[in-house]
């Protein structure tokens, strides 16, 4: 599998009332995930994808979020060791990519996929905030991470 892994490392903040980590916390670990993968380049792998979809020129194209889904599959408890963030595309169009994630504790003996989660970003023109065409360049960088989508959802529909 072609994943990305980012460490997030947990906050005491990050807790709810009932004493583990708060679904809103979920989002910002996607969106840091996001961040580290395609601007800073600071994921464990080094992916080739960054700054092809958002650079430091506030003309530049940027990436802005269409539509995000969590799908919450265990509990996570606050803990030292860091949550790895599993990144990789499933789907790759015109002008957005759909990044797609395994939230994964590691704190015990198993690999425990604690949430699935899948961002559809769209690559837009930095002063028009249209959308642009994905380039040659950035569709190059992509593709060795493109791997099986999720398909997210407990019921089926009927």
């Amino acid at each position: 599998m072609a994943r990305a892994h980012v460490d997030i490392e947990l906050r005491w903040g990050d807790q709810d009332a009932y004493g583990h980590i708060n679904n809103v916390a979920f989002a910002r670990y996607l969106e840091e995930s996001r961040v580290r993968v395609f601007w800073l380049g600071s994921a464990r792998e080094v992916t080739g994808m960054e700054r092809h979809f958002r650079g430091d020129d506030p003309e530049g194209p940027k990436m802005l979020v269409a539509s995000q889904q969590i799908e919450f599959l265990r509990v996570l408890e606050y803990s030292a060791t860091p949550l790895v963030v599993e990144l990789w595309i499933g789907e790759l169009g015109g002008s957005s990519l759909e990044v797609h994630y395994e939230l994964v504790d590691e704190t015990g003996d198993a690999r425990t996929v604690v949430a699935r989660a899948i961002t559809t970003v769209v690559i837009v023109d930095g002063v028009t905030l249209r959308p642009v065409r994905l380039s040659e360049e950035g569709r190059a960088s992509v593709a060795p991470w493109m791997d099986a989508p999720l398909r997210l959802g407990r019921r089926q529909v009927r």
